[in-house]
């Protein structure tokens, strides 16, 4: 992880902020309190050279993160997820159109906005998953080859791992990251397989001791399947590598892999703004957010120890939605 941070922080990035003109203004924050120590930081180097601009940071968790927009009492929604329906209905009744989504880091290997990875035990051949595999293992609809994949054979292994039942382990479907899965994974059906094993509740704070729990129980198991968190592996236990369904290489769970955005699971942390479409943002909003995105903004984020950088590419792009 720190060659890849150090690696990020020697990229040529072209600086994406600017100082705006005018007098004292507050910008109001709400979202997701795992960004609280980030969000400090952003918000007090912000502040050397923008003396004028204060914030008020009101960080009552995900799912009220989106009320402040439409109720016109925040002007900042910091999630760590895409907004689910339910989340933007709100919004979009009285606006007309979306909130702006603006990614601000690539998420964490192991932290707040840990990737998901599919473990085996060490013992077990199976080498890689692909998305359409992941897809019949955890779904009950025909997906690869015109059937659901329920033994180790179907996965191709063969011996005495052809006819033995998979066994799943993962994360209660309605939680955050159960919500994630059923998008990424599972093309956002609800048809899970009735076999999986869940863990957690749909408490924010859930999936650290799900992701704990859920290991445990893949380690007891040696025809288990589990979906959990890097954090809590270990060596009897092996990470599955993952294929797009337009690729055909597998890529393996790792901090690289995250900030370029290769593997298929990565969880990237977002803000959202009221920006009409056709009309740039709000100028405050927008030096603020392209401070964000800038060199030094993404240098913060690399040095938190928590989540990771966004690559030159994709800041570059996230600043490009604010024009």
């Amino acid at each position: 992880m720190f060659l890849c941070v150090g690696a990020w922080a020697q990229q040529t990035r072209v600086e994406t902020h600017s100082k705006p003109e005018g007098h004292a203004h507050t910008i109001r924050v709400t979202g997701d309190p795992a960004i609280a120590k980030l969000l400090n930081d952003w918000e007090r180097q912000f502040r050397v050279e923008h003396p004028e601009v204060t914030f008020t940071n009101r960080l009552a968790g995900p799912a009220s993160s989106m009320a402040g927009l439409y109720t016109g009492t925040a002007d900042l929604a910091f999630a760590g997820h895409e907004l689910l329906t339910s989340e933007s209905m709100a919004f979009e009744w009285i606006f007309h159109y979306k909130a702006l989504p603006i990614e601000v880091s690539s998420g964490s290997l192991d932290g707040p906005n840990f990737a998901p990875a599919f473990f085996v035990a060490a013992s077990n051949p199976l080498s890689a998953l692909t998305l359409a595999q992941a897809d019949s293992v955890l779904g009950c609809e025909h997906r690869v080859r015109g059937k659901v994949v329920r033994t180790w054979g179907d996965l191709g292994l063969t011996g005495d791992w052809s006819d033995k039942p998979i066994h799943i382990y993962g994360y209660d479907p309605e939680s955050e990251i159960g919500v994630f899965i059923r998008r990424k994974v599972l093309n956002n059906d609800y048809k899970w397989n009735c076999e999986v094993t869940t863990f957690g509740g749909l408490a924010h704070s859930a999936a650290d001791g799900a992701s704990k729990e859920i290991l445990q129980a893949l380690r007891a198991d040696r025809y288990g399947l589990a979906i959990s968190n890097v954090r809590y592996t270990s060596a009897d236990l092996k990470t599955v590598p993952l294929a797009r369904p337009d690729e055909s290489q597998p890529v393996a769970l790792s901090a690289e892999n995250l900030v370029t955005g290769q593997y298929p699971l990565a969880r990237p942390f977002f803000v959202y703004i009221n920006r009409k479409p056709g009309q740039p943002a709000d100028e405050v909003l927008s030096a603020f957010l392209r401070f964000v995105l800038s060199r030094e903004g993404q240098q913060q984020v690399a040095e938190s120890g928590t989540f990771l950088p966004l690559s030159d590419a994709v800041a570059h792009k996230q600043a490009g939605k604010l024009e």
